[in-house]
């Protein structure tokens, strides 16, 4: 069995910094909720200040658990569930903008390079095209379809959503036109 087709199997769990994520603000969100509700309930019916509220003690009330947590405890843990929650949020975003704008730059670069030898070199032409193409369909692993589909298909096919969707749309056709008029 292949690397590929094992790792196939476990490709939910590209979802699952996402989820944590989610989940963080989610109880961060319900704990400052449940302050805010326990705080608007205490002044209404109670007619407490914020600072008993805050900072008074709740032994006896189910809210203490039994180890004197006030308020303010709360609040603190509500505010550090919802900053961990953005903080693995920017996180990982700035980790998928850096590789993304690796794999974009990358390509680019190889072509341009692979181009410029290919037409300094008219004998070794051929393998210059095929190691653009080769090098191509590396960046193209993710595709469903071949490197270059969108230029070979037919004119009165639709372009499929998917290469609609695709970051790599214009690389795909130029680099593919360009391997056609260099066999020209």
């Amino acid at each position: 069995m292949s690397t590929d087709s094992l790792l196939s199997k476990f490709d939910f769990l590209r979802s699952m910094p996402n989820l944590i994520i989610f989940s963080l603000f989610v109880v961060g969100a319900l704990v400052m909720v449940w302050v805010g509700y326990l705080t608007i309930n205490d002044v209404t019916v109670w007619n407490k200040d914020i600072g008993t509220i805050m900072f008074g003690s709740r032994t006896g009330e189910a809210i203490s658990l039994g180890i004197g947590m006030t308020l303010i405890n709360y609040v603190f843990v509500g505010l550090a569930f919802f900053g961990a929650g953005a903080a693995l949020f920017v996180r990982t975003r700035m980790q998928a903008n850096s590789e993304q704008q690796l794999v974009v730059k990358s390509p680019q670069k190889n072509f341009k390079a692979t181009s410029a030898k290919s037409e300094n070199v008219a004998g070794k032409s051929s393998k210059k095209e095929e190691s653009v193409v080769a090098g191509e369909e590396r960046f193209f692993s993710g595709c469903l379809h071949h490197f270059g589909y969108l230029s070979a298909r037919p004119k009165d096919e639709p372009v499929p959503p998917e290469c609609i969707l695709c970051q790599r749309l214009g690389d795909c056709m130029l680099a593919t036109v360009y391997v056609k008029e260099a066999n020209k």
